[in-house]
């Protein structure tokens, strides 16, 4: 055969192949249920910024009722939109849950795809927050660990991306996320995301509201960071993953 003529050049439109690695079956698609998570996610952080400032206002109707200067009904008037919000906060926290769960399963179940021999079993990536310690959630941040590095696009079918980095993010997230709520919970103090506003008992919640303090902030503060670094984990990570698919 003789050889191809000098400046040789594509026709219009071809796309040759990459060097990506070619998985040894179907993929699942990621970039939905990323922007999923971080809509929801968003959602909690505005919900917990909005139920702290409620709280500053609800709690000197609190003062008010344990004292007898109002009513009954006029403390639950009172607490009605903190209620709201803590329930719309609650039914979005859980659906981040699901839709996270469902988008680490499937990253998992990807780089699988690639022949990449992970420690993590995609199932983890579910039961692996109710797992002990759930508390600290030491489970999925080890999965997210293993899930950063098993998406480097830039290897093929070795084990070389189990000396890739760690991703900083995702350690930010597990400070905020598992260490600091566990600070929290240790120093055994009542705020009001813990005072059950769904027990009807309006004495107890009155109690816990009248008791608003630093802590309060610092458990805002909490779930705002975790929520910031959640998101930036996610996206970077969506990124990455989609790098070694191709996900169009």
């Amino acid at each position: 055969m003789p050889p191809p003529p000098p400046n040789l050049s594509a026709p219009a439109g071809y796309i040759g192949y990459d060097s990506n690695p070619t998985p040894n079956r179907a993929l699942s698609r990621v970039r939905g249920l990323s922007k999923a998570i971080v809509v929801l996610t968003s959602v909690v952080a505005a919900a917990t910024v909005i139920t702290t400032l409620l709280s500053i206002g609800v709690a000197g109707d609190a003062s008010d009722f344990l004292a007898g200067d109002i009513t009954d009904d006029q403390f639950r008037t009172s607490l009605a939109p903190l209620s709201a919000v803590q329930s719309i906060a609650g039914v979005a926290t859980l659906a981040t849950g699901i839709v996270t769960m469902i988008w680490m399963f499937r990253i998992a179940s990807n780089v699988r795809a690639f022949g990449r021999r992970t420690t993590w079993h995609p199932l983890f990536s579910i039961f692996g927050w109710f797992l002990p310690p759930f508390f600290l959630y030491v489970i999925p941040f080890l999965v997210l660990r293993e899930q950063w590095k098993a998406s480097d696009p830039s290897v093929d079918g070795t084990d070389g991306w189990k000396a890739e980095a760690d991703n900083r993010t995702l350690w930010g997230w597990f400070a905020f996320y598992g260490l600091l709520p566990l600070v929290l919970f240790a120093t055994q103090i009542g705020s009001i995301t813990s005072a059950g506003l769904g027990t009807g008992n309006v004495e107890t919640v009155a109690e816990s509201l009248d008791q608003v303090s630093a802590l309060t902030f610092i458990s805002a503060v909490s779930v705002i960071g975790a929520a910031l670094f959640w998101i930036t984990f996610v996206r970077r990570l969506t990124q990455r993953h989609i790098a070694l698919t191709n996900e169009s």
